[in-house]
């Protein structure tokens, strides 16, 4: 019985040891938690349920030249329902005026949303839908509403705000504009203008304390732990839209009629750098075309014979020759160590002049200067090239820029064919930008300016000024002849564009047919055009490049690329006035009016026949009629309109879409 006892006794108070070395343990515990760590657990609970929440603040529009939007920022937000929070009383209170607000306001039954709070408070849910992409007006008359405007706390309101980039123009200068994102390393990445400027167009982050409640979902804390946002700056760039739209259109037409791979336009103005107009559009799998890629700023290619005018520019500056020189195009072929330059008519054009070598663009008679002019020292030749900054890139603030290639003796890769290869455009490479960018000084009297895109910072009175590369590519002697040797291959009978010559203004310009893939049995073309308008006054200069045309529908120059040229410097010639020396002559406003076929009448104050025109075709010749026009929407399509008359004048206002 004793024995008995004693082991019960024993088993006891082990028992209790056990009991006060646990009790002892879970008290040191709390001790350690409350007192030694509870600073650093406090703080983990707090980062679990509590956490500040970064607010991006609203991007900054990107307008054009006139202030038509490009991309701009929308802010949407979504409504959400905190049953927990809000008291049975006030829930009582206020639940059937809060559904007929709803209600009304949302054109759904009252009984809809009397249902759906009531289920939301039975289940305690924290984050109940009420309404999804509303506006800040919208957003207004909720928080006005019963209960809801008792706030997030009493009221149980919960708001979430939500930015969204829109870009009007869709596909027109979709990769231009671009678009900028963080990646996964939490860095700014993109293209276009939209990463370009993208520390004008960021803002400044706010912040906001916000509550974890339920299901990963938070609800944001009183304003007084909100830090808000600051917005980005807008920017106004040197686009003009309805440009924009004339260069686009007449680039995938002529892409599509000649089934080419891909090409790029870009519209220069001259006295500036600033770009008006800049389209590259690349070719599906299924024929259809669009922005991919942008050609004009990041395809370095051989340029062929658009080159043959900085060969002439160095041979005419280092009295290699002068215009009138005679060339002897030697029957149309050159060899240098077994390989052949053949000219661009078989059997040559005999004896020509300088000038004739450039208007007819021969290959034989512009490496023959070269070669003869600069053999003997070859590192001349690269040298004024250089001088030209035709080897520099234009620094532009688009990122992607590809760089130029221009060739000189002391590279290891300097050969026997280096020379007269460069000559007519071979071995060395440029970007179509890089290339209008020289042509656009030969207009500009000489002076290499940076093409800009940016016009204007937004809340600063800052316009951005011209950007000089180099104040003077050559002298004033070089560039008369030059200028005259451009305007001879469109204006005069037997230039390679004489295809695109026009009555009502000079161009002045250059063709090229530059073969690609020469090395494989399959060769390919590039197609391009480039010079300026008008030759006597240049306002614009234009490149148009077009790659890989079906052969067999066409693949020169003058036939492929000058005929975009000419589309988009005639329209550009009738929308802007100061391109024209006095009012246009009346004989050719009928004209371009037949062409179009007006036809203005007051009956039910409608125009007919001028639907689905597009509207920069049209505006010259209705404000040439006397109509005072003004236009409502932001598309390029004539949709609607109607004349308004009154004693002093007449009023015509369009609708576009």
């Amino acid at each position: 019985m004793l024995t008995n006892q004693k082991q019960f006794l024993y088993r006891l108070y082990f028992v209790a040891i056990i009991l006060v070395v646990l009790g002892l343990g879970i008290g040191y515990r709390i001790f350690d938690i409350q007192f030694i760590q509870g600073d650093k657990y406090r703080k983990i609970a707090k980062e679990k349920t509590i956490k500040n929440f970064i607010i991006t603040p609203k991007r900054g529009n990107i307008y054009s030249d006139d202030g038509s939007l490009l991309a701009t920022s929308t802010t949407n937000y979504d409504v959400y329902f905190d049953a927990v929070t809000v008291s049975n009383q006030n829930f009582n209170k206020h639940i059937n005026s809060l559904s007929k607000a709803l209600s009304i306001k949302f054109e759904k039954s009252l009984s809809f949303y009397k249902q759906s709070l009531i289920s939301a408070k039975k289940l305690n849910k924290r984050y109940h839908p009420i309404v999804k992409n509303i506006s800040i007006n919208t957003l207004n008359d909720i928080k006005r509403m019963p209960l809801f405007k008792m706030g997030g706390i009493r009221g149980g309101l919960i708001i979430e705000k939500k930015n969204y980039r829109e870009y009007p123009l869709d596909k027109i200068a979709e990769r231009t504009v671009g678009y900028e994102r963080i990646n996964e390393k939490n860095v700014y990445v993109g293209v276009g203008l939209e990463h370009a400027y993208g520390e004008l167009l960021r803002g400044k982050n706010g912040s906001r304390l916000m509550q974890k409640i339920s299901n990963g979902k938070w609800k944001p804390l009183a304003k007084p732990n909100q830090r808000e946002p600051k917005p980005g700056l807008d920017v106004m760039t040197t686009i003009n839209v309805g440009l924009q739209d004339i260069a686009h259109h007449s680039l995938l037409t002529q892409l599509e009629k000649f089934e080419a791979d891909h090409g790029s336009v870009v519209v220069m103005e001259t006295k500036t750098g600033a770009i008006k107009a800049i389209s590259n559009l690349g070719r599906t799998s299924q024929g259809k075309y669009y922005e991919k890629l942008n050609y004009a700023i990041g395809e370095s290619h051989e340029p062929g014979s658009t080159f043959k005018l900085m060969s002439m520019i160095a041979a005419l500056e280092d009295n290699i020759i002068d215009s009138s020189t005679i060339i002897d195009t030697k029957d149309g072929i050159l060899s240098f160590y077994g390989s052949k330059v053949r000219d661009s008519k078989e059997g040559g054009y005999g004896k020509i002049t300088a000038k004739e070598v450039f208007k007819f663009s021969s290959n034989t008679g512009i490496v023959d200067i070269i070669t003869r002019g600069y053999s003997k020292n070859p590192q001349k030749f690269s040298d004024r090239l250089y001088n030209m900054g035709l080897n520099n890139t234009l620094n532009l603030s688009i990122k992607g820029e590809g760089i130029p290639i221009i060739p000189h003796p002391k590279d290891k890769n300097w050969n026997g064919l280096s020379l007269p290869w460069m000559a007519y455009g071979y071995g060395v490479s440029l970007t179509p930008l890089q290339t209008l960018s020289f042509y656009n000084a030969i207009a500009n009297d000489g002076e290499l300016l940076k093409p800009v895109f940016l016009n204007k910072k937004s809340n600063k009175n800052n316009f951005v000024n011209k950007i000089v590369l180099n104040p003077s590519i050559c002298s004033k002697e070089t560039l008369s002849e030059i200028k005259l040797m451009m305007e001879s291959v469109v204006n005069e009978k037997g230039g390679t564009a004489y295809n695109i010559k026009s009555d009502e203004f000079k161009i002045a310009g250059k063709t090229g047919t530059s073969q690609v893939d020469y090395n494989t049995d399959n060769v390919q073309y590039i197609s391009t055009f480039v010079g300026y308008f008008p030759a006597d006054k240049p306002k614009y200069s234009c490149i148009v490049v077009i790659h890989k045309p079906i052969k067999s529908k066409g693949y020169y120059g003058n036939i492929v690329a000058a005929p975009v040229f000419k589309k988009i410097a005639e329209k550009l010639f009738s929308i802007t006035p100061q391109l024209k020396s006095g009012i246009l002559k009346k004989d050719l406003i009928n004209k371009k009016i037949d062409k179009i076929q007006l036809k203005i009448t007051n009956k039910k104050n409608e125009i007919e026949n001028l639907k689905e025109k597009n509207f920069y075709d049209v505006l010259p010749i209705l404000e040439n009629l006397g109509f005072n026009v003004e236009h409502k929407g932001k598309g390029l399509i004539i949709k609607n309109f109607k004349i308004v008359n009154n004693s002093n004048i007449k009023k015509l206002i369009i609708e576009l879409s």
